[in-house]
């Protein structure tokens, strides 16, 4: 596995949320959720169990501890 280097920059500011990039890049590079949730649990219709976890993750990476969080960014189309 390539090693990443994290380190804080004097001259670059990033904000809050630019570690979801990360996280989801982490989620989809080095697991497969996908996969072992539906060899686990089956296919659903609709939202897959893959996606809700990978979205209280990212909750969980910006401070949000309640899945109710969500709701603030969810875009209806």
């Amino acid at each position: 596995m390539r090693r990443s280097i994290i380190e804080q920059s004097q001259e670059e500011f990033y904000p809050v949320h630019s570690g979801l990039a990360l996280v989801g890049l982490c989620l989809n590079k080095f697991t497969s959720l996908e996969s072992q949730f539906d060899k686990a649990l089956g296919k659903c219709r609709g939202i897959s169990h893959a996606d809700v976890l990978k979205s209280y993750v990212g909750l969980l990476s910006i401070g949000k501890s309640d899945y109710e969080a969500i709701t603030d960014r969810m875009v209806f189309a």
